[in-house]
Parts: structure tokens; C-alpha cells; sequence
């Protein structure tokens, strides 16, 4: 059987749900919005173009590295394999889109977000000025001279 590899870009929409398998397997799961986004000559703007809405299925390891680290709106990148998945429901069958996780990684490029970066980032900050006598709270200025 062919598999389909994606690469989504995008934000979590969802807390991730966390929950095991009777052989105690863990399985997170979330639901992940990206959207295409170009720029619009008439309007002088960007707009939104299409979204895909995705629910994420992350298992065993893949699982236990975004407990913790992956919450509602944090942005991501998602590897893994695609298919769609049909149920039925009160009002007819309905087709669910999903993505198994291979990697998930936080999407760096909007890394302002994350839980604690701005702590991270000042510790990281103080121990280079430590090292390296660089003093951040001298102006750039003043430094370069």
C-alpha cells in the first residue's frame, strides 16, 4: 500500500488529548490548522487563502516529547502520513483527516510563543555575558567602539 508523506506547517488548535492503549501505549492527539497566506496587489495586503484542519495522532515516543511542550496555539511542524478516516455519526458518515506523527518539531521561525522562551532566552543571555564579558545592557553603540 502507497503511503502519503506531508509536511503541515501551522498552529495547534486544540489542548493535546492524552490517552493509552490497553497494551499501555501512549497516544496524544490534537487538532492542527494551517493556512496558506499571499499577498494581494490590489489590496495592498496579505490575506488568508485555504486552510487544512488536521488531527494529529502522535504515539509511544513521538507521544511522550510533546507532552508538556505542545499546548493550544503553540506553532508547529508536522511530519507524518496522511489518510482520512470515515465514521458514522447522528447526522450521516463523515470523513475525518488525520496525520500519524512522525516528527513534531515547534516552528522556530514564531518561536515568541513558547511557554517559558522569555526566561530561556534572558538565562541563556546572562550566562553568554558571563562567559564572554559581553555586556547586554550597554547600547550597541557603545559596544562597537
Amino acid at each position: 500500500m502507497f503511503e502519503t508523506t506531508v509536511a503541515v506547517v501551522g498552529t495547534v488548535l486544540t489542548e493535546p488529548k492524552i490517552r493509552e492503549t490497553p497494551r499501555g501505549d501512549r497516544i496524544v492527539s490534537f487538532r492542527l490548522a494551517g493556512n496558506s497566506r499571499r499577498y494581494d496587489k490590489e489590496a495592498e495586503k496579505w490575506v488568508d487563502g485555504d486552510r487544512l484542519v488536521v488531527t494529529v495522532n502522535c504515539w509511544r515516543r513521538v507521544a511522550d516529547g510533546v507532552i508538556g511542550v505542545v499546548g493550544k496555539t503553540t506553532p508547529v511542524l508536522v511530519s507524518g502520513r496522511l489518510h482520512t478516516r470515515e465514521y458514522e455519526s447522528a447526522g450521516g458518515w463523515r470523513t475525518s483527516v488525520e496525520v500519524e506523527a512522525a516528527a513534531v518539531g515547534l516552528d522556530l521561525a514564531r518561536g515568541n510563543r513558547f511557554p517559558g522562551s522569555a526566561d530561556r532566552l534572558a538565562a541563556e543571555l546572562d550566562a553568554v555575558q558571563g562567559e564572554s564579558g559581553f555586556d547586554r545592557s550597554r547600547p550597541a553603540a557603545a559596544r562597537s567602539g
